[in-house]
């Protein structure tokens, strides 16, 4: 009986240490990067697990903002994206046929890609996170 005491005392410490750990990954998280291959398009990660994805075309005047949500499962962050809440900004000078065109061409691609996606965490600090996904790391460096 003791034996089996010790081990729930022991699962319930490591427990509460991996959860510790965990929400302080999510504390080192939360901010603002800018994909390095793709100026102007950012990944917010906010308190309470609100995540949005902005792309603003620099030729084209127009900002998208996907919303949706993550968090930090084990050594990896989960997004969940929840394409048919995007939005879109036009400025004064897009014509409604492009805008139309826009909205068609990023639904469309919203079809192919997964609404949830998981990232190896590879590492977190105050200026950047790298993500691992498909035998490639990408460093994102935070704006925020």
């Amino acid at each position: 009986m003791k034996r089996i005491s010790l081990t729930a005392a022991m699962a319930a410490a490591c427990t509460l240490v991996m959860t510790g750990c965990q929400e302080n990954m999510e504390s080192q998280i939360i901010g603002t990067y800018e994909h390095p291959d793709l100026p102007g398009q950012t990944f917010e990660f906010g308190e309470g697990g609100k995540y949005t994805n902005t792309a603003q075309a620099g030729a084209l005047d127009c900002t998208v903002r996907c919303p949706g949500t993550w968090e930090v499962d084990g050594d990896s962050l989960i997004i969940v994206q929840e394409s048919d809440k995007t939005t879109y900004e036009f400025g004064d000078s897009v014509t409604e046929t492009t805008k139309a065109f826009v909205k068609k061409m990023l639904e469309e691609a919203a079809k192919n890609e997964p609404a949830r996606m998981a990232f190896k965490i590879e590492g977190v600090d105050t200026t950047a996170i790298s993500l691992g996904a498909k035998d490639r790391i990408i460093t994102y460096q935070r704006v925020e």
